[in-house]
């Protein structure tokens, strides 16, 4: 009988449907698929094996984006390719900063190593046992695993002395807080960096980006392309592309010159500089500069620049223990009150009350 409800081949209701539907859309794949061209380390069919290590409060969504790559290469290859595991500190579950709970594999450093350990982490940043867990990690170094982290997990490799050598990144809202404590680690705004056989990124979907050009070097550029548009993504992004702050305009939309006087106020934060020395700078009459910042930023460039140091300030209210005096003095107030009025008008809290509420 023809009528609305009747199955046929396209009707979703048919049982058949989604194993067809499947075929159309993995086409091509497993034997037949052509997604190694050009690239050798392709055809070793080695499988890599990831451990994810989640710390308190970790970023659910920059583990998500770190795994689902993987598991898309897994299926469009049509084999295992990439194998992954987590792991804690006390081999209990572990919770995200969303409430999300995960089921561990095991406790982290009681199996045999993998291939990677990324550290996964959020923004508490107190680990249950930090010297055990800077044993663990430095044992998978000296076990030849490639290290890495997302989002905050940078701060877990630091303290395991594991960045001395090496160019790393994070989370731009953690940068201010991590050069106080490693002020010898070089520290970059990039999405990703790979240095030797350290891997970081600043989590969120910069992770998608760093897997993505991990399965490119590993399976070639086809596949990493058919991975992204599984995702919708248009575009592939580089590691050394920047991180955008924030309450930040569009960067790459500023006026060449608002760019510049932004770069200088980004690097004098302690010792403020004057409007007229960074006009003068940037070849602009102050007026001139004002109405350049009005237009693109919606506020004169007085205000942005203070915006920037207490956003500043906010850092390291939130990711540091120094006390709220040393902090003003930090980011440029004349004095603590001061600086409290000024957080208070901008934030609608105290300087106090946002470290309570971290805590």
């Amino acid at each position: 009988m023809d009528g609305l409800f009747e199955k046929s081949a396209a009707d979703p209701r048919n049982s058949n449907y989604y194993a067809e539907l499947q075929i159309r859309i993995m086409e091509p794949r497993g034997k037949n698929a052509n997604w190694s061209s050009g690239n050798p380390n392709a055809a070793c069919g080695k499988m890599q094996v990831i451990e994810f290590v989640l710390l308190d409060a970790f970023s659910m969504m920059s583990l998500t984006s770190a795994i689902e790559p993987l598991r898309t290469a897994n299926r469009l290859l049509d084999r295992e390719v990439y194998n992954w595991r987590f792991t804690s500190e006390d081999g209990n579950t572990a919770t995200a900063s969303n409430g999300l709970e995960v089921k561990v594999h095991e406790r982290f450093g009681t199996s045999g190593a993998p291939d990677y350990v990324f550290v996964c982490a959020g923004m508490t940043l107190v680990a249950h046992d930090q010297n055990r867990l800077n044993a663990a990690l430095n044992k998978r170094a000296r076990q030849g695993c490639k290290m890495g982290a997302l989002s905050m997990g940078s701060v877990f490799l630091a303290r395991a002395d594991l960045l001395n050598n090496a160019r790393c990144t994070l989370h731009w809202e953690g940068q201010p807080a991590f050069r106080e404590e490693f002020p010898e680690v070089r520290l970059c705004n990039d999405l990703f960096v790979i240095d030797g056989n350290r891997y970081t990124c600043a989590g969120g979907t910069a992770s998608l980006d760093m897997m993505l050009h991990l399965i490119t070097r590993e399976h070639g550029a086809a596949l990493a392309r058919s991975i992204a548009n599984q995702f919708q993504v248009d575009r592939i992004r580089t590691g050394d592309s920047e991180q955008r702050p924030g309450s930040s305009v569009r960067w790459d939309t500023l006026p060449p010159q608002v760019m510049q006087a932004a770069t200088l106020m980004k690097g004098s934060f302690e010792n403020p500089l004057s409007m007229e020395r960074i006009s003068r700078a940037v070849d602009l009459s102050v007026r001139n500069l004002e109405r350049l910042f009005e237009r693109h930023t919606g506020q004169t460039p007085a205000r942005y620049y203070k915006i920037l140091r207490l956003e500043h300030a906010r850092d390291l209210l939130m990711h540091t223990n120094l006390p709220s005096t040393d902090i003003a003095i930090a980011t440029g107030f004349c004095s603590s009150s001061y600086f409290s009025v000024c957080y208070k008008e901008h934030f609608g809290h105290s300087p106090s009350k946002e470290r309570r509420r971290t805590l």
